[in-house]
């Protein structure tokens, strides 16, 4: 399922709250009137929450959205969303990262069933010391700039034994379902 966010980007393009089937018909007509890429309402009903999505959506799908909210592709929307940092959606919950101390721990959610604790090591880096279903693993070490419920979590580096496995995002389509300080 979409992040809220990301819901609201779309229904501000759209210029109609999102609400019902035949919203999202709408929305599939104006994906293609403005993209030229046809997505299926279906496809759209289970980006969206109204049909439980049984796996990821493809790759494709995920462009043509951010295209039509004025993206080049998924991955630059991704990018936005980590540049913007704060935004101007009020309902925001957040964990500022400069504000923690060492050993203080946080604990996030992301579909599907993704559960992750880490521990504050100082200098905007975490240890993972719990991981439920996500490729991230326990003692990994991770570069986080910020937590932002509903937003995607993009880790900067991971480091696992010593070895920089690049950029990972937690996530990338549903955001952060939940966020606790623990």
């Amino acid at each position: 399922m979409l992040s809220p966010v990301i819901k609201e980007l779309l229904e501000t393009k759209l210029e109609k709250e999102i609400r019902y089937p035949s919203d999202v018909e709408y929305l599939s007509y104006d994906i293609e009137k403005n993209t030229g890429q046809r997505v299926s309402t279906t496809t759209l009903k289970r980006l969206l929450g109204f049909v439980k999505a049984i796996q990821e959506p493809r790759l494709f799908t995920l462009d043509a959205v951010a295209r039509y909210i004025d993206f080049k592709n998924w991955d630059e929307l991704m990018m936005s969303l980590n540049k913007k940092g704060n935004s101007d959606y009020t309902s925001i919950e957040e964990i500022k990262v400069d504000s923690l101390k060492i050993g203080d721990k946080i604990n996030f959610t992301y579909s599907p069933n993704r559960n992750v604790s880490l521990q504050h090591l100082g200098d905007r880096k975490f240890r993972i010391i719990a991981s439920e279903n996500s490729k991230l693993q326990i003692d990994d070490e991770v570069e986080i700039y910020y937590f932002i419920l509903n937003y995607p979590l993009i880790v900067e580096h991971v480091y696992r034994n010593n070895i920089d496995l690049g950029s990972f995002t937690a996530g990338k389509v549903s955001g952060i379902t939940s966020l606790s300080k623990i």
